[in-house]
Formats: structure tokens, C-alpha cells, sequence
């Protein structure tokens, strides 16, 4: 079997977003723009590394009421406390291990904000928010909110390591988010010198992006919060020379027209002006 070798590497840019939360954008990622960007990486929109940070007590920083439509966001803590609140009345708090999955379908306004407990003492926060898209079958879904808590999708030893798979497979494991677009998503943590191979359907997007630590994609080394973009091979394969930990993506592209303007991502410029007039209008919802 063949190793998928690095096609592109994009490093993240960092930026900040929400409320004055630093984090590291890596998809699209610096140098690439529009929908040329997200057709790179169909079925994947978007990727936020947000934090590490220390949030200072009083402090109000995350990401306050705004919009979505037309694909879901699947955020991953790794550290610290999030609640969450949407239109439909979903709500949930985010624990460290734990995932949210939101479908923001025909539209949907939430918000993602730090627990009581830090907003009075502060404390760390550290995580990962991934845009998937939805094929066109299903941008007018209802939106919806899936609390994925941390005993649902716990970490597993491998070789040299353990990784905690959020959606799809990665080395034989299942994970519980299930998203119209097929794809497998994995937080991974490598000790020196390990090693990890785990096979990709052809024809699929797949990509390496580290969060500590670098790693090596068949003679490419990957430093932190890059983006490795894979060409066609049969496997991921990779090696770390010291401690990483790294997130693992793969999906099967949609190869359908993408049109995005901030928080909505559709198939025409028409349905993005229909989507800002029915979230000006309350069309979409509100807290």
C-alpha cells in the first residue's frame, strides 16, 4: 500500500474572532482565498485552532450570538469550559474530550461562551472548531444541536500513542458524529519515535494538521498548526520524532458550487442574499 505523500503545506494564520479569542485559522489558511480555497479541501469549509490561552478573570472572551447556514460546525475542547445556546433551544456544556456538533441546515443563530466559573476566575481554553459542508440535499435541513460528550468518544490506546476519533473510522475505531458528508475525524497524541498508518478511501481529501509537535508525511516534516495536504496514496503514514498531537481529517469531496459570504456557505450567489435578508429579519431565529 502506498503512503500518501504532502501535496501542499499551508501554514495557519494567526487572527482572532468571537470576542477577542486568539486562535490559528487553518482552513483555508493563509495564501488561499474563496471558494478556490474550501474546493481545496471539499468537504472541509473551515478549521480554527482557538487558544491555548489562559483566560484572565472577568473576562468575557468567546464567541457571542451570531449566524450559520447551510453546513455544520463540529467544535472540539480540548481545554477549559464552553456552554452553548442556539434558536431551537438546543443548549449544552462543553467538557475537555467533548465535541458539539451543530447543523446550521436552513439557519441557525448560537453562541459558544466560556461557564460562569471562568467568567469569575478565569482559567485555560483550548480547542478545535471544524466547518463541514452539506451537500445541496441538505442545506435546508433543520438546524439541530448534538451534544458529544466525552464518555461517548473516549481516548484509545494504539502503538505509541492513543487517539480519540470524533467521526467516521481511524484505525478500526468509530466515531459517534454522524454528518451527511462522509468523513473521519481524529484527535491523535504520538510519543517519540512513534510511528502511525491507518488506510483512506481513494479519491478522498485527506490531511495531517498538527497542534504540538511536528511530524513527518513521507520525508515531509509538518511543524505546528500547518496544514499538510495529502495527494492520492492508499494510507496516512506518519512519524514523530517527538511528542505531537495532531488532528487527522479525511472526507469525500462533494465537487459541488460553493458561494460563501462570512457565516453562510450555499451553491449560488442567489441563495447567499437570501440567506442575509432572512437572518436581518429574524427569519433565522434568535436567543
Amino acid at each position: 500500500m502506498a503512503p500518501r505523500p504532502v501535496a501542499t503545506l499551508v501554514p495557519g494564520q494567526p487572527t482572532e474572532d468571537g470576542n477577542r479569542v486568539p486562535l490559528t485559522r487553518l482552513v483555508p489558511g493563509r495564501g488561499q482565498r474563496g471558494s478556490d480555497a474550501f474546493r481545496a479541501m471539499d468537504p472541509f469549509l473551515l478549521m480554527d485552532h482557538f487558544g491555548p490561552m489562559v483566560l484572565p478573570p472577568g473576562t468575557d472572551a468567546g464567541f457571542p450570538p451570531h449566524p450559520h447556514r447551510g453546513f455544520q460546525t463540529l467544535t472540539y475542547l480540548i481545554q477549559g469550559a464552553f456552554r452553548h445556546r442556539d434558536s431551537t433551544g438546543g443548549s449544552g456544556l462543553l467538557r475537555p474530550g467533548g465535541a458539539q456538533l451543530m447543523n446550521a441546515g436552513s439557519g441557525i443563530v448560537h453562541e459558544e461562551m466560556p461557564v460562569p466559573e471562568h467568567l469569575e476566575t478565569g482559567g485555560p481554553i483550548e480547542g478545535v472548531q471544524l466547518w463541514i459542508n452539506l451537500p445541496r440535499a441538505h442545506k435546508a435541513s433543520p438546524p439541530g444541536y448534538t451534544d458529544l460528550q466525552p464518555e461517548n468518544m473516549p481516548w484509545s490506546e494504539i502503538p505509541g500513542g492513543r487517539i480519540r476519533v470524533l467521526a467516521g473510522t481511524w484505525a478500526g475505531i468509530q466515531g459517534p458524529a454522524i454528518t451527511p458528508a462522509r468523513i473521519a475525524y481524529a484527535h491523535l497524541e504520538l510519543e517519540a519515535g512513534a510511528r502511525f498508518e491507518a488506510p483512506v478511501p481513494p479519491g478522498w481529501t485527506a490531511a495531517v494538521v498538527p497542534l504540538k509537535g511536528s511530524v513527518t508525511v513521507a520525508g515531509t516534516e509538518v511543524p505546528a498548526d500547518t496544514v499538510a495536504l495529502l495527494a492520492e496514496g492508499d494510507t496516512v503514514a506518519l512519524f514523530a520524532a517527538g511528542p505531537a498531537s495532531l488532528m487527522l481529517l479525511a472526507g469525500e469531496p462533494l465537487g459541488e458550487p460553493i458561494v460563501n459570504y462570512g457565516p453562510f456557505v450555499m451553491n449560488t450567489p442567489e441563495e447567499i442574499q437570501q440567506a442575509i435578508e432572512d437572518y436581518q429579519t429574524g427569519r433565522m431565529g434568535t436567543l
